[in-house]
C-alpha cells in the first residue's frame, strides 16, 4: 500500500506561478523524504495506514475563510473545509522538533480513539502541514488551570480517572506496539485535548518522540528535550532515555488531575514548604550532578513553562518529590472532587495519589512501567463505578 494516496501528476503542484510551483515541489520533495525516512524506521517497512496527500492550493482555499482556531502551547490549529468536510489544519512555526516524525507516529496511531486523528498532511510548505480530524475540544490545561472556566466542573473525579486511563493508554501503545519502544519526552496537560461530545481525552503532537535503539532498554541522548518540571530527574542529570522517562512526566499529570494545581503552583508550593522546614537537598543534589548538570541543554520552546524555569537547579526535583511524597489526598484533592464526592471516595484518592508517589520517585528503576500504571487506574476506576452504583 502506498504510503502517501490522494496524488495525480495532473493536480500536483498546479494553478501556481512557476516561482511558487518550484518552491512547492522542492518543499515536497525534502519532506517528503523526511516522513518516508520516519515511516520505514517506525514502520519496519511495513506501513499499513497510508497518509493522504493535499496540495498547498488545497490548504490554502480549506483556511481562507477561518474564524476559529484551537491554541495549545506550541501548536495552533485552525479550523477549515476540505470539501464539505471540517477539519483541524495545523500550521507549523518551525520551533518544533521533529516535524516529519510526528507526522509518521499520529498516522500510525490514527486508529486509537484517544489520538487525534490524522487525516493527512501537506509537504508543499516549508513546514508540513498537518490535517486532523474536527472535533470540538477544549485542551486539558486549559479545562484544568482557567479557574474561570465553566467547564472545569466537568472535572469530577471519574472524568479525570478517564483521562488518566485514556492518555496512559496511548503511552502503553507507544511503549510496546511499535517494533522499538517509543519514548513520548513531553507528556503534559497542554499536549492533551477532552472531546467536547465524548470526553475522550486525545493526546496531540509526538515531535519530541525517540525511538529505543532495537534491543536495547535505554539511549543516551545529547541533549534534554522537555518541559521542565515534567522532565524525568534521572533524564534531566544523565541524558538516559528509558520507558520510564515517560512514566515519570505521566506521574505529574496524574498529580495535576488530583490537585488542579499548575506546575508552577507546584513548585512554588514546594520550594515554600520546603524553605519552612528548612530542609536542604544541596547535599543529594551534588552527588547525583558529578557528571554535570544537563539543564542548561534543555530544549523548550517559547512556552512560560519551559523559558522561566530553565536555569533553575536540580534541587527543584528533590524539593517536588519530597513535597508529593509528603503530600495528604484529602488535603491537596481539587475541592471540586470533594464538594461531590467528599470521604466517601478516600481511599481512592489514597490510593491514586500512592500510585503518583510511585511514578515520580527520583529512581527510574523503582517506578513501575506504564502498563502496570495503567492496570493499576482501571483497578481505580472500577472501585469507583462499582462505589457510584452502590449509591444509585
Amino acid at each position: 500500500m502506498p504510503f502517501f494516496w490522494g496524488l495525480t501528476s495532473k493536480n500536483l503542484f498546479s494553478s501556481a506561478s512557476a516561482v511558487r510551483r518550484k518552491k512547492e515541489k522542492d518543499c515536497y520533495l525534502k519532506n517528503g523524504s523526511c516522513v518516508l525516512e520516519e515511516l520505514l524506521a517506525l514502520c519496519d517497512g511495513n506501513c499499513r495506514i497510508p497518509i493522504r496527500y493535499f496540495t498547498a492550493i488545497e490548504i490554502d482555499n480549506a483556511i481562507k475563510h477561518s474564524k476559529t482556531k484551537m491554541d495549545l502551547t506550541d501548536i495552533s490549529m485552525v479550523t477549515g473545509l476540505l470539501g464539505n468536510r471540517p477539519v483541524l489544519i495545523r500550521l507549523n512555526s518551525g520551533r518544533l522538533f521533529a516535524i516529519h516524525r510526528d507526522i509518521a507516529i499520529t498516522a500510525q496511531m490514527s486508529h486509537l480513539k484517544n489520538v487525534l486523528r490524522l487525516v493527512g498532511c501537506c509537504l508543499e510548505f516549508e513546514e508540513p502541514v498537518m490535517v486532523y480530524e474536527y472535533v470540538e475540544a477544549i485542551s486539558l490545561s486549559d479545562l484544568l488551570f482557567k479557574k474561570d472556566n465553566l467547564n472545569r466542573k466537568s472535572l469530577c473525579w471519574g472524568n479525570r480517572l478517564r483521562v488518566a486511563r485514556d492518555v496512559a493508554s496511548a503511552i502503553v501503545f507507544l511503549h510496546t506496539e511499535f517494533s522499538t519502544p517509543i519514548i513520548h519526552r513531553n507528556i503534559k496537560p497542554s499536549k492533551v485535548i477532552i472531546d467536547d461530545k465524548s470526553g475522550v481525552a486525545k493526546i496531540v503532537d509526538f515531535s519530541l518522540s525517540i525511538s529505543l535503539p532495537p534491543g536495547e532498554l535505554e539511549l543516551q541522548d545529547d541533549r534534554v528535550s522537555g518541559t521542565i518540571g515534567y522532565v524525568d530527574p534521572e533524564y534531566l542529570q544523565q541524558c538516559i532515555i528509558t520507558q520510564k522517562t515517560d512514566v515519570y512526566s505521566f506521574g505529574i499529570l496524574l498529580y495535576q488531575l488530583l490537585t488542579g494545581k499548575e506546575m508552577w503552583d507546584i513548585m512554588y508550593t514546594a520550594e515554600s514548604i520546603c524553605s519552612k522546614e528548612r530542609i536542604d537537598f544541596e547535599e543529594d543534589v551534588k552527588s547525583n550532578t558529578e557528571e554535570g548538570n544537563s539543564t542548561d541543554r534543555l530544549n523548550s520552546t517559547n512556552s512560560k513553562e519551559t523559558t522561566e524555569f530553565k536555569n533553575l537547579p536540580n534541587k527543584f526535583c528533590y524539593i517536588v518529590d519530597y513535597y508529593i511524597k509528603e503530600s495528604n489526598a484529602m488535603d491537596i484533592a481539587d475541592p471540586i472532587i470533594l464538594e461531590e464526592h467528599g470521604i466517601e471516595i478516600q481511599q481512592q484518592l489514597e490510593d491514586y495519589l500512592d500510585l503518583v508517589k510511585k511514578c515520580t520517585t527520583l529512581k527510574g528503576d523503582d517506578r513501575p512501567y506504564i502498563i502496570q500504571v495503567a492496570r493499576e487506574l482501571g483497578r481505580i476506576e472500577k472501585c469507583f463505578r462499582a462505589l457510584s452504583l452502590g449509591q444509585n
